[in-house]
């Protein structure tokens, strides 16, 4: 079978270029400093250029939506390649933890990164980093929850088979929504401020009036929940 758009090949995936961008760009706002997000561009790249030798609709809306799947996920397998929920990313995550309680209950409050920093023997532009790395963790990992339950919708959705999709999609965000509102306020507050305002955590650390550490540990337990509430494995 032909592939629509066959011979605008070159022409498509300029037109999409800003989509990468926007995308790699919206990612880095979540990862450390060492992620340089020229490589979350060239990995999304890729998998543009795949989403449109894959294409098999003309509808520009499925288009979109087909090649936003096939650009996160290039750039999500490519960060999973960076070993983000190792072993070693694991024991920094316990030990943080336990430092972190063990401070709150020697100070009477929430230590400060700062504080905290000087208590792990790192700088605090390190634990930050860190904290991003451990909670990015997460995140990877809801992303598999998020393939597993829409396993086949990127293919509905290049293929153009538009009632299947919709119905597809707003079940999944159905499930979504109501994961979300079943969280504690507070996880609840981080996620909505994190993924639906887009700000990165040195912003919710602010708006909370909490330290970094804090708002990490946050929405690592909410996204653990999340993946609890959606995995398709778990029994109701």
């Amino acid at each position: 079978m032909k592939k629509p758009y066959a011979e605008q090949r070159e022409e498509l995936i300029l037109k999409y270029l800003p989509l990468v961008k926007g995308i790699a760009y919206n990612i880095k706002k979540h990862l450390p400093e060492d992620v340089d997000v020229r490589d979350l561009i060239g990995y999304g790249i890729i998998g543009l250029i795949k989403g449109i030798d894959n294409l098999k609709t003309t509808d520009e809306k499925a288009i979109e939506r087909y090649l936003k799947i096939r650009i996160k996920g290039a750039i999500y397998d490519y960060l999973r390649s960076l070993d983000f929920g190792s072993r070693e990313i694991r024991n920094k995550e316990r030990r943080i933890k336990e430092t972190l309680e063990k401070l709150k209950e020697k100070l009477g409050r929430e230590p400060t990164d700062e504080e905290l920093a000087r208590e792990l023997g790192i700088s605090t532009e390190e634990l930050v980093n860190t904290l991003k790395r451990i909670s990015f963790s997460y995140i990877l990992n809801l992303e598999e929850v998020f393939r597993e339950n829409v396993r086949d919708y990127s293919e509905l959705i290049s293929s153009g088979e538009d009632v299947e999709e919709k119905v597809i999609r707003k079940e999944f965000e159905e499930r979504l929504k109501k994961a979300v509102s079943e969280l504690p306020e507070r996880e609840k507050l981080v996620i909505q401020l994190v993924f639906y305002e887009g700000l990165p955590l040195k912003e919710v650390a602010k708006v909370l009036n909490t330290s970094i550490s804090r708002v990490a540990q946050i929405k690592a337990r909410a996204l653990e929940r999340l993946k609890e509430k959606l995995n398709p494995q778990q029994t109701p």
